[in-house]
């Protein structure tokens, strides 16, 4: 029994989600210099939604890929007529993101009652 080879997708992204937490963590500390929340969140929102947004590779829908890596190889290999089926998941992503921290500055900016 091939034990790599039969879990090699696995394997890759488990190793993708620890290396993607690596760069979080490194990001939050970059961007906890920031004073204004509201430009904090939203970068550091980008930051999750470039590296965390997973999309089909290809044909194949049994096979995720990140998205901006998907993005990326559609228009190197595809041009830009054929290749932004990675792009349309970071344009969702990254519009549900604003939704949420819309959402999350509006309840704080509430005022609130005692």
């Amino acid at each position: 029994m091939d034990f790599g080879g039969s879990y090699q997708y696995l394997f890759a992204w488990i190793i993708y989600i620890l290396a993607g937490a690596g760069a979080c963590v490194f990001w939050w500390k970059i961007t906890s210099f920031i004073n204004r929340r509201v430009w904090r969140d939203l970068l550091r929102g980008m930051g999750v939604v470039l590296i965390f947004t997973p999309w089909y590779v290809g044909e194949y829908t049994e096979f995720y890929a990140p998205a901006i890596v998907v993005l990326l190889m559609d228009l190197l290999l595809e041009g830009v007529k054929n290749g932004m089926r990675g792009g349309v998941a970071l344009l969702v992503s990254t519009f549900l993101m604003l939704l949420v921290l819309s959402v999350r500055q509006f309840l704080h900016t509430l005022p609130r009652k005692i």
